[in-house]
């Protein structure tokens, strides 16, 4: 069966994908003056990029940290498992009112959960579920906390460098109070970040005026991060791809020229410092393993002082539930 040819992208495409990766909320018009187009043909090529399957979802990226929450993440490796109890796993995950995120893989590892829990006692609560249900199923499982991450520009989708937005975990000094309205706007912007206000009002039986207010002032206090699209490398002919890294004790300096070098490399998508067996994760997108591998080579070529080894996994697929789906639903 041959392999489905990339889709092609003219520089018109790649600059609108660009703005909405740099924020996705901004109105057609506003790209529109930036790339010389009428709102209505930015709208239309939005369109068809969904259509196409490139734009997988524009959302808001919440910062949880303000809410009180950490991020916990599980690494699976599965054993003994049929497909009938991969589906109930898979399942199980995509139900589960408190994660954010999970991916399937091929390499070391099969599965990662990020979790959004309240503490250490909470996160205990939900391995225990997670182990009666299938324990049986699991061989190995590894435990990540997040401490810093970086969502990174797609410049070799876009062909521009664009905004770098940086995430830190610590722990806030204030911690935010969601009411039942803010929840529910924080559930629709995540599913859908251009959701437009006067629709959010019908669905809240809110003003228009009223929701505008709320978002702006969600925006104020950095509940909400920013704004950003999901695009699908598969379809613009790569692979995507998590290298964990194994770092030897160096200094925070050089440690820190590793990470910038991984944040400007064109390929590049994603960031995330850890506490866990490993130091560092890396996302690629690559057109195939060998270049992968060159991007792994070229990194130990150059930080042969600091990277003591490394693991890499193919993002077979990823899922994004709603976290605050749970939340609105009991409010």
């Amino acid at each position: 069966m041959n392999k489905k040819s990339p889709i092609k992208l003219d520089k018109k495409d790649k600059f609108i994908m660009g703005q909405l990766e740099e924020d996705s909320r901004q109105s057609y018009s506003q790209i529109g003056r930036k790339a010389r187009l009428s709102s209505e043909t930015v709208e239309y090529r939005v369109e068809k990029l969904k259509r196409a399957g490139i734009i997988i979802r524009m959302f808001a990226e919440p910062n949880l940290s303000k809410l009180g929450l950490k991020t916990y993440r599980i690494y699976i490796k599965a054993e003994n498992m049929t497909d009938t109890e991969e589906g109930k796993l898979i399942s199980f995950f995509q139900s589960h009112p408190k994660a954010q995120w999970f991916a399937e893989f091929e390499g070391e590892w099969d599965y990662t959960l990020r979790l959004t829990l309240k503490d250490e006692s909470e996160f205990k609560e939900e391995m225990e579920v997670l182990m009666e249900k299938f324990g049986r199923y699991i061989k190995a499982k590894s435990i990540v906390i997040t401490l810093e991450q970086a969502f990174l520009p797609l410049e070799h989708f876009t062909g521009k460098q664009g905004k770098v937005h940086q995430i830190s975990h610590k722990k806030e000094e204030k911690i935010e109070d969601l009411d039942e309205y803010d929840q529910q706007i924080m559930e629709l912007l995540f599913d859908n970040s251009r959701m437009k206000t006067v629709d959010i009002a019908s669905r809240l039986n809110l003003s228009p005026d009223t929701v505008q207010y709320r978002i702006k002032k969600l925006r104020k206090k950095g509940i909400i991060r920013f704004f950003g699209t999901y695009f699908n490398s598969q379809v613009l002919g790569f692979e995507r791809y998590k290298v964990l890294l194994w770092l030897r004790h160096s200094t925070k300096k050089r440690e820190s020229q590793l990470v910038r070098y991984c944040e400007n490399h064109p390929n590049s998508t994603y960031i995330n410092k850890v506490v866990a067996e490993w130091d560092l994760e890396v996302d690629f997108d690559a057109k195939n393993v060998h270049e992968l591998h060159m991007i792994v080579k070229e990194i130990r070529n150059r930080f042969p002082d600091l990277v003591r080894d490394h693991s890499a996994l193919a993002i077979l697929k990823e899922h994004l539930p709603n976290p605050f789906r749970q939340a609105s639903a009991i409010s």
